[in-house]
């Protein structure tokens, strides 16, 4: 049972001047709202989470506060509905006046947890109009210290966005540390659901590998979305959100409008019936965990600057697809946690590692994939992963010494293609596979020691039909790989993954397949022939409360019916 409390608006009598108060709080018989609710779920067995809002505070604040409020790169306000105004998580009101706020409640209500709503650093307001970076006092003064005298950039096109969102990261991350700390010692028996330091994980995709035993709550609308909260969510898709997330081990959450029955939440009865379930089969489902010993890392914005985070995306799509198709088991590795997981020895239980077209790593990160390669990982690169803005190799495990060339010419790329070395002298016959290029070709100065294969079929007229003819063969690889230590690295020169998103072509990812079979398989105590529409995970269960025996694995299945 969830009860809104307070943040933008206080649903109980509160005492604080700088906190709205309901008006209508004061018409209710008892006068206290939230001790209704208490009382009511304490009488039926329930318990209680108290939902918090501190994003945004009312005109009457603002004029006795204004420096707690967000401003734009051009010294502006986000303003919002009903005279609310967003404020700024590195403020005096996040830094100080929620802990007051966070106090009163503890100390009238003792809550089984909270749940505190958008405590981000939100560049976009409700109606998606995007504002700009944050250049508040506070902000610009805390950048200044952090950057080293560094421009505060204004938006996703400037230089230090990158640097900006690692930043900001930083800023919610400890603010979220504080609240579990504070919510910790006030009420030691109360959960905390917010964000990656919290005791909940709010809303995480795929498997949360970075912290595995950390519940991760998954929430689905009823509604299609903020502008639209009365168009109900297509059922198919709300089912499958909701079953794909029993399937990685995340706990189900249902949001809607208004109290069942006013909005003809068609999903509703769906959503129903699966969190039944989940509740039905607690005994295995508390304490999945992933188990899986591929990691496809997913690409990290803060690590990345102008198109190139759209780029890698596309690119983790496409092969996170060709995985899920080719039943290959895998866990998301969250790239911003790859040092972490290195540091913690968590990334000792994957045999293999892919990394998507991620550009250049950080030094140390890219220090610690070198060191767990050694001991016997395997390492999957595709485009430009672990190249350095000079061209040179990052990782010393890789194939090659370093990129002499980086093709992004839709034009020249045209009408060229990888290609198994070709068996016929005519140049007019080919053998196959023949993977088109497409996206970016990355040509690599490969190491003597290591091997390859496919070759390109060089570019050549395409049109019209009567002069599209001459593609030869040349000796640059379609993929190279090379031993290092006791692991094994693979490098795809171009962007296999985007080809596979982009064009739907099923030789990419055959191509893809074939490289991962017989170069970086991981060794997998389950194997699966199922139709490719099937969609399986691996977990492992023997926490504490399931009756599931120690080490078992788990293999969820689910149809993949639709997408958006």
């Amino acid at each position: 049972m969830q009860a809104w409390e307070s943040g933008i608006q206080a649903q109980y009598p509160t005492h604080l001047p700088f906190h709205s108060k309901n008006t209508l709080v004061s018409q209710r018989q008892s006068g206290d709202p939230i001790q209704d609710a208490m009382s009511a779920a304490r009488a039926r067995g329930l318990w209680l989470l108290a939902r918090i809002d501190f994003s945004k505070i009312s005109a009457e604040v603002v004029a006795e506060h204004p420096e707690w409020c967000y401003v734009s790169p051009t010294g502006t306000r986000q303003g919002h509905t009903g005279d609310l105004f967003s404020v700024c998580p590195s403020g005096g009101y996040y830094l100080e006046r929620i802990f007051d706020i966070l106090e009163e409640v503890t100390k009238r209500y003792p809550v089984d947890g909270f749940f505190i709503n958008w405590t981000t650093m939100n560049e976009e307001d409700y109606y998606q109009r995007y504002h700009g970076v944050f250049h508040c006092v506070s902000c610009q003064q805390r950048w200044l210290e952090v950057s080293g005298g560094l421009l505060l950039p204004a938006g996703p096109t400037d230089k230090t966005y990158a640097m900006w969102l690692k930043f900001s990261r930083v800023i919610i991350d400890e603010l979220t540390a504080r609240i579990r700390a504070f919510i910790s010692d006030s009420l030691p028996d109360a959960c905390l659901i917010l964000g990656k330091t919290a005791n909940i994980m709010f809303h995480e995709a795929n498997n949360a590998s970075y912290r595995p035993k950390v519940p991760v709550l998954v929430n689905s609308t009823c509604f299609m979305d903020m502008p639209y909260r009365m168009a109900t969510e297509e059922p198919a898709y709300f089912a499958q959100c909701l079953i794909q997330c029993i399937s990685r081990g995340g706990y189900p959450s249902t949001y809607m409008m208004d109290t069942p029955g006013k909005i003809p939440y068609v999903c509703l009865d769906v959503a129903v019936n699966i969190t039944r379930f989940h509740k039905r089969w607690s005994s295995v489902c508390d304490g999945m965990r992933p188990c899986s010993k591929t990691g496809l890392v997913r690409p990290d914005r803060a690590h990345m600057a102008g198109d190139q985070f759209s780029e890698a995306l596309s690119e983790f799509r496409g092969l996170y697809a060709a995985m899920q198709e080719l039943h290959v088991a895998f866990d998301v590795l969250a790239q911003e946690h790859l040092l972490a997981m290195g540091n913690t020895g968590e990334l000792k239980r994957y045999q293999v590692v892919v990394l998507p077209n991620l550009g250049k790593l950080g030094a140390v990160e890219a220090t610690s994939l070198d060191n767990w390669l050694h001991e016997g990982g395997h390492i999957i690169t595709t485009g430009s992963s672990a190249i350095e803005d000079n061209g040179a190799s990052q990782l010393r495990s890789l194939p090659f010494d370093r990129e002499f060339e980086r093709n992004s010419d839709r034009e020249r790329l045209f009408s060229t293609y990888f290609a198994p070395p070709q068996a016929s002298l005519d140049a007019h016959v080919f053998n196959g596979p023949i993977v088109p290029l497409n996206g970016v070709y990355h040509a690599l100065q490969w190491k003597a020691s290591s091997k390859g294969g496919y070759k390109m079929l060089s570019n050549a007229p395409f049109a019209p039909p009567e002069k599209a003819y001459g593609n030869v063969q040349t000796n640059e690889r379609g993929y190279g790989a090379g031993d290092h230590g006791s692991g094994r690295e693979v490098s795809i020169p171009f962007s296999v993954g985007r080809g596979y998103r982009e064009l739907g072509l099923g030789v990419f990812r055959d191509f893809y397949e074939g490289i991962l079979r017989k170069e970086g398989a991981a060794k997998e105590s389950v194997r699966f022939e199922i139709a490719e529409q099937v969609e399986m995970t691996l977990n492992a269960n023997g926490s504490s409360t399931s009756q599931v025996p120690e080490g078992r694995t788990l293999a969820p299945t689910c149809q993949y019916r639709v997408g958006r």
